[in-house]
């Protein structure tokens, strides 16, 4: 099977965890509901859907425990596994990764480990330039797809710690078409 079928593959799979379960319809209670990174770039080669929940103003502590319940209880039988993130000393905070608040949940679908990113946050930071490219609004072609997706299974087999984000940005920015100069260089 070649890297589209499997990313198809993973589409499809998310797409069909996202229909039936209840998980998105509790997010919306909170706010808009959008996707980014993989799973709204159709590049996924692993089990990894990223949201983003948006509302004019900033989210509370409260409200992020509140939504964490409401997930448990609709969503209990789906996740194994949720958590809060909230020690971020990623370098990449305010700038690949929003600022706002961190919602993880781990799954498991057709055998495999999944997670769901979920960060919540303000209208302001939703809008807010974090000069980064937004895989999620970005078009791509079936080549482009291939070439990020030859990228990922490369970073994959030799276990490297290269951000998807940064993969995006060599391919679709750069136009880096040769995976061993652009890892070679990381």
């Amino acid at each position: 099977m070649n890297l589209l079928e499997i990313s198809n593959q993973y589409k499809e799979t998310a797409d069909a965890f996202l229909e039936t379960s209840q998980f998105i319809s509790v997010l919306k209670k909170y706010g808009r509901v959008e996707y980014e990174g993989a799973y709204a770039g159709n590049v996924m080669l692993n089990g990894d859907i990223d949201i983003k929940v948006i509302r004019s103003e900033e989210f509370s502590a409260d409200e992020i425990f509140a939504a964490m319940k409401d997930i448990y209880v609709m969503c209990g039988d789906d996740f194994r596994s949720l958590y809060i993130k909230a020690d971020w000393d990623d370098p990449r905070f305010g700038q690949q990764f929003p600022y706002g608040h961190y919602l993880g949940l781990k799954m498991f679908l057709n055998d495999e480990k999944w997670k769901c990113d979920v960060w919540f946050m303000s209208e302001a930071e939703a809008k807010r330039d974090r000069r980064v490219l937004d895989i999620s609004k970005t078009e791509l072609t079936e080549e482009q797809r291939k070439t990020i997706l030859e990228f990922k299974q490369y970073r994959k087999e030799h276990s490297l710690k290269v951000s998807g984000q940064e993969i995006y940005e060599a391919v679709l920015e750069q136009g880096v078409t040769d995976k061993g100069l652009f890892f070679s260089e990381m």
